[in-house]
């Protein structure tokens, strides 16, 4: 990543302008890209994807089927 800005919330803006956020455990991508500062709601008009703790929890699970609530 290189120069990244911030948007009004605080959070950092990547350079196509959106904050990136995991959609399963809300954290937030800081400027280096690493998904550590914690939100507790989904941030309005977020890049949501998958942080590397939860892709591999979820990869870790093979194929079985999900859980019930």
């Amino acid at each position: 990543m290189s120069t990244l800005s911030q948007n009004t919330d605080g959070f950092p803006v990547d350079l196509n302008g959106f904050v990136r956020q995991c959609a399963w455990c809300r954290r937030v991508a800081d400027i280096e890209g690493r998904y550590r500062l914690v939100s507790p709601t989904l941030v309005h008009g977020a890049s949501h994807g998958c942080c590397e703790a939860c892709a591999i929890r979820f990869l870790s699970r093979g194929g079985k089927k999900p859980l019930a609530a």
